[in-house]
């Protein structure tokens, strides 16, 4: 009887080793419903940035889009012997997910994207998962402009609010995020801002994914952008002409394809660009 209950003492003692063990490695491993970053396809990206100008046009400022503030008098910001144009924003945001579908097709016409990954906004924030791309490896090749991107804080690993910082601001980007907000009234920093040359400012989310993205997927977002009065094309294409104006007046209305468009061209006297 002695041997049988330190037998059983032994089993019990292993049986909690082995939970504890399990329970451990299960604590330390990534939540299956996390976010990861994937190249995006070639094809995807060809869909986004060659959005047909008939389109770009019959857009013009689309349909529930809040237009970027124009600051004038501002010093110039400059970068590379160019314009520059400063994007700080965080993979875990929605609003964030939802202006780069118009970054990418905007920027697309000043030059030729590269390093683009496909991933989505946190499935823990609100609204939930909003297919999108990240920066975090982009670049883009202009002879017009400089675009920096800095994707500040990561997306969520395990649950609301397990960001982590990504990538680090400079003194200079940090400094004109807290005096670009600061002037445009805001309570604070906040994701996205984009600031075209302290010129012309994005402070937050152009349209709502909510109500435009949530539940598409990147390819089905994509395949709706040949389509002018589809919603998903208003937002977004109507967002990247608004992008477009604000580069082009950084530009000098260069290049002249670009910029003179009637779509382009809407969203300029819109902003009293021109």
């Amino acid at each position: 009887m002695a041997f049988v209950a330190v037998g059983l003492v032994v089993v019990i003692v292993l049986v909690f080793v082995v939970v504890k063990i399990a329970g451990g490695n299960s604590k330390s491993a990534p939540n299956s419903a996390a976010p990861v970053l994937t190249p995006a396809p070639a094809s995807l990206v060809s869909e986004v940035t060659g959005v047909p100008s008939s389109v770009v046009n019959a857009v013009g400022t689309g349909s529930g889009v809040n237009p970027p503030t124009v600051v004038p008098g501002q010093p110039a910001l400059t970068s590379g012997g160019h314009p520059e144009v400063l994007f700080i924003g965080a993979e875990f945001c929605p609003y964030c997910a939802a202006e780069r579908w118009a970054m990418v097709n905007a920027f697309s016409r000043f030059g030729t994207w590269t390093g683009l990954n496909e991933t989505t906004s946190s499935p823990w924030d609100t609204p939930p998962a909003i297919s999108t791309f990240s920066f975090v490896d982009a670049k883009l090749s202009s002879p017009y402009v400089t675009f920096v991107p800095v994707e500040h804080e990561s997306n969520d690993s395990d649950g609301l609010g397990t960001r982590k910082l990504l990538e680090a601001l400079t003194t200079a980007q940090n400094r004109l995020w807290t005096e670009y907000s600061s002037k445009l009234g805001l309570g604070g920093t906040g994701y996205p801002f984009v600031d075209f040359g302290n010129k012309v400012f994005v402070t937050g989310p152009s349209y709502n994914p909510a109500t435009i993205l949530a539940g598409l997927s990147q390819t089905e977002i994509a395949a709706k952008l040949s389509n002018a009065s589809d919603p998903v094309t208003q937002a977004i294409v109507g967002t990247a002409n608004y992008l477009t104006a604000s580069v082009c007046s950084l530009t000098h209305g260069q290049p002249a394809a670009v910029c003179s468009a009637p779509g382009v061209k809407a969203a300029a006297t819109a902003l009293k660009l021109s």
